[in-house]
């Protein structure tokens, strides 16, 4: 039976793909500008805007004076007030499932922060909580948060659901722990066979618990 389900941020409940704007530009002029190859920052572009800033500096090895200059300027970042923050309309699913809620999310803090206060669905979950990249050796990563909440809870691995979009995320790390896992099939996110479940909204998840 399960008794929680740990659910992620960004193009789970967020719809990143939604932000416009320029208060994001001080990033990616840092990327712009920099001499790595058109192509390359073009792909690295795209994908900060559905994975974390650490995450896509791994993925494409960018090297690390490019990578920290890009970590200053993000850490400075929230979402401005007049920028309209979506969700994808079914988070009120979320609030009625007879489980233990939690949001788990990365990246730097005053930007989750903001993000969450602007959709107004911290009322939603039973513990917020943000693997901040501000302090690189302060990190606890995923995995560790979620044996965390294992530990914490005196659950065992079946006991839970972990939700989200990324296996290189949240989903990966889900997996490495035994914990089934519910990959949310939002527009542009690439289906990833190895979840347990797969969904389009989340009044689905009633039917897994």
């Amino acid at each position: 039976m399960i008794k929680g389900i740990i659910f992620d941020l960004d193009m789970c409940i967020l719809d990143a793909h939604a932000f416009t704007g320029t208060f994001f530009d001080p990033v990616l002029d840092v990327l712009h500008n920099s001499d790595l190859p058109k192509e390359l920052k073009e792909k690295i572009d795209y994908q900060l805007w559905t994975t974390s800033l650490d995450d896509t500096m791994e993925m494409y090895s960018v090297p690390e004076d490019i990578a920290e200059r890009m970590r200053e300027a993000y850490r400075k970042i929230e979402v401005p007030a007049d920028i309209e923050t979506k969700s994808y309309g079914d988070e009120e699913f979320i609030r009625d499932l007879p489980v233990k809620k939690f949001l788990v999310t990365s990246g730097y803090k005053r930007f989750q922060e903001t993000k969450i206060a602007r959709l107004g669905v911290a009322s939603i979950f039973d513990e917020i909580i943000i693997d901040a990249f501000d302090d690189r050796d302060k990190r606890k990563g995923k995995k560790k948060i979620f044996q965390e909440i294992l530990e914490k809870n005196n659950w065992g691995n079946d006991d839970v659901l972990v939700v989200g979009d990324n296996p290189m995320s949240e989903l990966g790390a889900a997996k490495s722990l035994g914990i089934p896992t519910v990959q949310t099939l939002r527009p542009t996110v690439v289906r990833w066979d190895d979840a347990t479940y797969h969904i389009n909204s989340f009044d689905e998840l009633k039917a897994l618990i």
